[in-house]
C-alpha cells in the first residue's frame, strides 16, 4: 500500500492495507491473484454500497463505471503480449483507490515505481486514476504497432505462397481477434469519456484535462484497428485475385499449347485416311515433308503468340524491392 501526504508532498509504503486515517493522505491499495486473504478481509471492513462491493469483487465482462454515492467502481481491460484481455477493477473513493486484477500485469507493478520517484502521480485520486489509464492506453498503442508488423507479414505471405489456404485461416483469425479487442477498447473509450467530464466527483479539473488527452489516444486506437480489418479484407481479396490469375495462366497456356497441336493433329489425320487414292502415300519424302509441315505450323502460330504477347515476356522488366 503506498499513501501519499499532503503535508510534505512525498509518497511512502507501508504493509498495512487500510483506508487513510489521516485526512489529506491519499492511499492506493493494489491487490494481484495471490493476495485474495487480504482482499477479503480489506473488502468485508470496507463501508461502501453493495453492489460497489460486488463491482469490486467481480471482474466485469465488459469496461465499465458505476458511480455510488460515495464511491465508483471502474472496469477496464489490459491487452497483454497474446492480445488477450487481462480485467481490471478499480474501486476509486474521496480519498483512496482500490485496485484488484485477475491476472498478473507488468503496468501496474510499474505503477508502484512512478508513484514513489513522482510524488505528485498520487496527489489525488483523479491523478491516480489518469496514470492508470495512461498504462493501459500505451498498451494499447503498442498493441496497435505489433498488429500492423502482423499483417505486414501476412501480406508479404500472400505474394511468397498465394495457394497457401493456412493464410485464408489467418486472416479469419485475425479479423475475429481485432473485432474483440474493437468492441473492448471502444467500450474503454466510453468509460475514460464519462470519468473525463466535469461531473464526475472523483476527478480533478486538472485531471479531467490529461484525460480529455488520452480520449485522442483511444480514438487512434479504435480507428487503426477499424483500418486493420479493411486491410486483412484486401488481403483476402488479394490471395483470391492472385490464385484466379494463376488459375488463368494454367488455362491459358494449355490454351495455346492446344491451338499449337490442333492443326499439327489435323496433318496427321489427314494423311492417315486409308483411302485407296492417296498419291502422297508413296511419294518417297511424304513423311519427312509431313514432319516437317507440323512442326512449321506449330513453330508459326507459336511465334505469332510471342509476337502478340501471348506467350511469354515481351520486356523483361525487374521489379524493385521498394525496401
Amino acid at each position: 500500500m503506498l499513501i501519499y501526504s499532503s503535508e510534505n508532498e512525498q509518497v511512502r509504503e507501508v504493509d498495512q492495507m487500510a483506508l487513510p486515517a489521516l485526512e489529506g493522505n491519499i492511499v492506493w491499495i493494489h491487490f494481484n491473484p495471490d493476495k485474495k486473504h487480504d482482499f477479503h478481509t480489506l473488502l468485508h471492513e470496507l463501508k461502501i454500497h453493495p453492489l460497489a462491493k460486488k463491482g469490486l469483487e467481480e471482474f466485469s465482462e465488459i469496461p465499465k463505471v458505476d458511480v455510488f454515492k460515495h464511491e465508483a467502481v471502474v472496469s477496464l481491460f489490459a491487452i497483454k503480449e497474446d492480445y488477450t484481455e487481462a480485467k481490471l477493477s478499480i474501486l476509486v473513493g474521496e480519498n483512496y483507490v482500490i485496485t484488484k486484477e485477475e491476472q498478473s500485469i507488468e503496468l501496474l507493478e510499474q505503477l508502484k515505481s512512478d508513484f514513489l520517484v513522482h510524488p505528485e502521480y498520487m496527489s489525488h485520486t483523479g491523478q491516480i486514476l489518469f496514470q492508470i489509464f495512461t498504462k493501459v492506453t500505451m498498451g494499447d498503442l503498442k498493441m496497435i504497432d505489433r498488429i500492423a508488423d502482423q499483417i505486414q507479414e501476412i501480406e508479404r505471405n500472400v505474394f511468397d505462397r498465394p495457394f497457401d489456404n493456412r493464410i485464408a485461416r489467418k486472416v479469419y483469425r485475425w479479423k475475429t481477434r481485432l473485432h474483440r479487442l474493437r468492441n473492448g477498447i471502444e467500450a474503454q473509450g466510453n468509460v475514460m469519456e464519462t470519468m473525463s467530464r466535469s461531473d464526475f466527483p472523483f476527478i480533478n479539473e486538472e485531471a479531467g484535462f490529461y484525460f480529455q488527452t488520452l480520449n485522442n489516444n483511444y480514438t487512434r486506437v479504435v480507428n487503426a484497428l477499424d483500418s486493420f480489418k479493411e486491410n486483412l479484407n484486401s488481403i483476402f481479396n488479394l490471395q483470391m485475385t492472385l490464385k484466379a490469375d494463376h488459375s488463368n495462366a494454367i488455362m491459358k497456356t494449355l490454351t495455346l499449347f492446344s491451338v499449337i497441336f490442333i492443326p499439327m493433329t489435323f496433318i496427321a489425320g489427314l494423311n492417315g485416311m486409308n483411302f485407296t487414292i492417296m498419291p502422297e502415300l508413296k511419294w518417297k519424302y511424304g513423311y519427312l515433308f509431313a514432319l516437317i509441315l507440323m512442326f512449321s505450323v506449330g513453330m508459326a502460330i507459336a511465334l505469332y503468340f510471342k509476337s502478340k504477347g501471348w506467350w511469354g515476356e515481351q520486356e523483361n522488366t525487374k521489379m524493385k524491392d521498394p525496401r
